[in-house]
């Protein structure tokens, strides 16, 4: 690619970056001299028209969008398979390569960063445009210290896209807002909320939520509540926690209701730290602890006259006893034989006491566990453990199991197939997936499971979950030259829907179908829409007319029969039956058009116009 030159304006230098959709260049702008960024769309996901709409159509949107803090949009196009952006370049780093490279900001740098990605937010919002996607990589700090946001508006094809279990989102996850990780969809709030978590990790040096997969993380956006930052980071004062966690809140309508009031509160706490006030000294107790410590000084010293005596007492008491009991122990431990405890895990209780009994061992059961693998009343865990040389007479203890533990299975029907895991995997399943084509359902959403709602499992047992992937393409059949019905017909049958009619003058037949969109063999799902051209037929004040006569062999046809004559031209076919007395038959007809006379199926005559 380097080298390439798009839309005979943009060269491409060097690749910078690449993420789950796109490759993104450095480039020049040769009409303006400029240099740019360019962020293509992996070739792999071309074939998906939806997302190269929604890629093309999000990009436009962007494009209206005009910031200091974000990143401007110059140009969309497409070049035969590639589909490109063309994006102000930024000389500068990522907000992530900044937290990797520093591992926490000072909270000063960190508020006003975040005042600035503020900004761009509330301009975006303006425009109705919500980014989706707001995490440390898509923050790029220009090397004068400016704050640029990228990828406002894009990052909803993805979104929609890959919303469901795939690698694609495993680099956002970790920054989604709880309404997105549930599939439900993403507004404002949702921008606040993944701010709230790129301030955490600014503060922190890392993400408050981890898991061995997107799905295990995303379970805990929704479920568990964000750890307060100042308890990995004593720096943080109360002020900014707080502003973190109303951020953070799993409820959006708890969130800040817009970024301009995040914003406001993240001025006033800028303006306190302007003058160095100490807020971890105000807000953490530290202060409060250091009086609170002087205040008590003096009477803690008359207190610890009475406590010395006190403890002096109670010492000779406590050491007398500790004589007695470690004389009895001795004495016991040296007069008891020992015996080694036996195996007794896995056996049934009855079983493991004849085999503590014929050793000289007592047993206590401790305790009862739900177990997968060991039978109900079954010995799951022995303390002390087999081998062990213990004195005679000792009590054993032991767990016992209650068999598997079942659970009842939740009903995931017509969620969208990562709410469903979510769901199934918070209950304690593994999830199992097969996908159809179905019309009734939307893509990504289920369709059915097995075993059904309310059944119940072993923990840890496989519901599979059936996923549609929406109605079935079909291929758009040629329709040119049908009549205008059996293009209809067609249409119905094949769950298309026949949008427009356009009809034009044409020396087609009236009524026939001379032009169709989209193109015969077009890719389409049921619902789709189709548009037909017909033609209303020729103008016939521009084509020459012909009156012949067709003489029938009278011997061929008995008089007063019927006989049948049809008449092909440029109007398209007219039938008429008419009794034969013997006459010849004068008809009219259209230049370049032919007459032909049936009596029983058989041709008796054939003539053509002129023309």
């Amino acid at each position: 690619m380097i080298g390439k030159i798009l839309g005979e304006r943009y060269r491409l230098q060097e690749k910078i970056g690449e993420g789950g959709m796109a490759l993104v260049y450095k480039g020049t702008d040769t009409l303006l001299g400029r240099t740019v960024a360019v962020k293509i769309l992996r070739e792999n996901l071309t074939g998906d028209k939806e997302l190269v709409r929604s890629f093309r159509r999000e990009a436009l949107s962007a494009a209206n969008l005009s910031h200091p803090n974000i990143v401007n949009v110059y140009d969309v196009g497409q070049e035969n398979n590639l589909y490109y952006i063309v994006m102000e370049y930024i000389d500068g780093q990522t907000l992530k390569d900044l937290i990797l490279e520093k591992g926490t900001l000072p909270p000063s740098q960190v508020v006003s960063i975040a005042i600035q990605i503020c900004e761009a937010l509330e301009e975006a919002h303006k425009h109705n445009t919500v980014h989706r996607d707001i995490k440390p990589h898509n923050i790029l700090i220009t090397p004068a210290g400016r704050i640029k946001v990228a990828d406002f508006g894009i990052a909803r094809g993805v979104t929609n896209t890959t919303i469901t279990y795939t690698s694609t989102i495993i680099g956002s996850v970790h920054y989604l807002s709880p309404e997105q990780a549930s599939g439900k969809p993403a507004e404002e709030r949702s921008d606040i909320y993944s701010l709230g978590i790129v301030l955490y990790e600014m503060l922190t040096g890392t993400v408050p939520f981890s898991g061995e997969n997107p799905v295990a993380v995303a379970l805990k956006h929704i479920q568990e509540n964000v750890p307060f930052p100042a308890e990995i980071n004593t720096e943080v004062s109360l002020e900014l926690e707080e502003i973190i966690m109303q951020a953070v809140e799993k409820n959006p309508t708890d969130r800040y209701r817009t970024a301009k009031e995040l914003k406001e509160d993240l001025k006033t706490l800028e303006e306190h730290l302007k003058v160095n006030f100490s807020y971890s000294n105000k807000y953490n107790g530290r202060a409060n602890n250091a009086q609170r410590t002087k205040n008590n000084s003096s009477r803690q010293k008359k207190d610890r006259r009475r406590v010395r005596l006190v403890i002096a007492l109670v010492s000779i008491v406590v050491l007398s006893g500790l004589f007695f009991v470690i004389y009895t122990m001795f004495s016991s431990f040296f007069l008891t034989p020992e015996v080694a405890v036996p195996e007794l895990e896995g056996l049934p209780l009855q079983q493991a006491v004849d085999s503590l009994q014929e050793v000289g061992l007592g047993f206590e059961v401790v305790g009862q566990v739900s177990s997968p693998d060991v039978p109900t009343g079954y010995v799951v865990s022995q303390k002390p453990l087999a081998g062990r040389m213990v004195q005679k007479v000792r009590e054993i203890e032991l767990v016992l199991s209650t068999g598997p533990a079942f659970i009842q299975v939740p009903g995931v029907l017509g969620k969208l197939e990562m709410e469903a895991r979510i769901s199934l995997q918070a209950a304690g399943f593994e999830v199992g997936k097969e996908e159809i084509f179905c019309d009734e359902v939307d893509a990504g959403r289920v369709i059915s499971q097995l075993p059904g709602e309310g059944s119940r499992l072993i923990k840890g047992e496989i519901v599979t979950i059936m996923v549609s992937k929406g109605a079935e393409p079909l291929e758009l059949a040629d329709l040119h030259g049908l009549s205008l019905q059996e293009a209809e017909t067609w249409l119905a049958n094949s769950g298309l829907v026949l949008r427009h009619i356009r009809e034009l003058t044409n020396r087609a037949p009236a009524n026939q179908v001379i032009n169709q969109f989209p193109d015969p063999g077009e890719i389409l799902k049921k619902g789709d829409p189709v548009d037909l051209t017909v033609s209303i037929g020729p103008d016939l004040s521009r084509v020459q007319k012909y009156r012949i006569t067709v003489n029938i062999p009278p011997e061929r046809v008995p008089l007063g029969e019927k006989i049948e004559i049809i008449i092909t031209d440029i109007r398209g076919e007219q039938r008429e039956t008419v009794e034969y007395w013997g006459n010849p038959i004068t008809v009219e007809g259209y230049e370049r058009g032919q007459v032909t006379v049936i009596y029983n199926e058989e041709i008796l005559a054939y003539r053509e116009f002129p023309g």
